[in-house]
């Protein structure tokens, strides 16, 4: 009897070694700051102060909260693996509360168009995330 279970617990070890945990994505727990925005050859490059109304955190579990200047934001998100430094991401349906903001206000523009955001770019230092849509291209700066 004292063989058997002696058996059976080194396969269990066995197993319990073979399982693998997965790293975290390189975004999760990470939060932004909106930096600039390019709209057809033009950019438009935010103040310090207005960097920190437009932000994005990526949590756990695929939630995405968003500040978009006065307004708040929730929504979902998965993002492939970045090959060098790159990679496929998807942002759902952003909900969000709809208070007119002071202009200049680019939230309305985060709200609408990230949720068709194609790829990302990570930089290798993590200080800056490029997310690109169809249309747009958001660069975001690390929160401090």
């Amino acid at each position: 009897m004292h063989s058997r279970n002696l058996i059976a617990g080194g396969a269990l070890m066995m197993l319990a070694a073979c399982a693998t945990t997965s790293a975290p994505h390189p975004l999760t727990g990470s939060e932004w700051q909106l930096a600039a925005i390019d709209t057809s050859g033009s950019t438009t490059t935010l103040t310090p102060a207005l960097q920190a109304r437009h932000t994005l955190t990526f949590g756990d579990e695929g939630a995405l909260t968003l500040q978009l200047d006065c307004n708040r934001g929730r929504a979902s998100w998965t993002a492939g693996r970045p090959r060098d430094g790159a990679g496929a991401i998807d942002i759902g349906p952003i909900a969000s509360t709809r208070a007119l903001c002071p202009e200049p206000s680019f939230g309305n523009q985060m709200a609408t168009a990230l949720s068709e955001a194609q790829t990302y770019v990570l930089t290798m230092d993590r200080r800056e995330l490029v997310i690109e849509t169809g249309t747009l291209r958001f660069t975001f700066a690390a929160a401090e």
